[in-house]
This record gives C-alpha cells, sequence and structure tokens, in this order.
C-alpha cells in the first residue's frame, strides 16, 4: 500500500514552485531550512518528516504510524491557523511558502528552540 503525503503538503511538494526566501534573521542558529523542508519519509503516512518526534514529549509514550501522522496534522494545522492561513488561500505558490515557514515553526518548537504557537 502507497503512503500519501498529507493533503496540505500538496503544494509544498510542487517542485516547480519556488520555496520561500529566507530571513535569516528569523531562522535560529544551527537550523538549516532546506534540510527541514527535504526531511519526509515517504514511506510513513501522511509523509510526516523525519524531525517530528516519534514519542510524545511529556510522556515518552511512543507514536504508532498513524499516530504520528495525525498529531504532526494536528501541529501543522495549528501553526497555519495561528498565521490566520488555514483554510489554505492564495496561489499555489503563496500556500507552498505559507506550509513552508508553518513547518519551519513547527521544526523550531519541536527542537525547544521557539514557543509554541
Amino acid at each position: 500500500m502507497a503512503r500519501k503525503p498529507n493533503p496540505l503538503l500538496k503544494e509544498f511538494f510542487d517542485s516547480r514552485l519556488s520555496l520561500p526566501t529566507i530571513d535569516w534573521d528569523m531562522v535560529p542558529d544551527g537550523v538549516n531550512p532546506y534540510e527541514v523542508w527535504d526531511g519526509y519519509d515517504e514511506c510513513v503516512d501522511g509523509w510526516v518528516p523525519v524531525w517530528y518526534p516519534l514519542s510524545d514529549q511529556k510522556t515518552g509514550i511512543s507514536y504508532g504510524e498513524f499516530e504520528r501522522a495525525y498529531y504532526f496534522n494536528r501541529d501543522l494545522e495549528r501553526i497555519l491557523g495561528a498565521m490566520s492561513r488555514l483554510p489554505l488561500w492564495g496561489s499555489p505558490t503563496q500556500k507552498k511558502h505559507a506550509v513552508a515557514i508553518a513547518l519551519l515553526h513547527l521544526f523550531c518548537e519541536v527542537m525547544g528552540l521557539c514557543p509554541r504557537f
């Protein structure tokens, strides 16, 4: 059974669309946006990024594949909602840029580099 990407990532995975220009003053030291954006596992439902937690960070309880996809989607929707970008709107490029920024923020949250929205 082929795994499908999260529907919010549709435009994000379109290689014909550009990624956003990076404002390096807004990216924490040591974070490479391109590694964040390229770190997907196509063999996992939802194509959850490899850097997304495998377990609950508070309890340590491991996630199953589908739980992990669910929590990733929930976090991505939460951040896009805080950005006033959910539902996604605009041109395909604008959608890709919004998701790219949301992914960077989620990565920073997961790594403890920025506060949670």
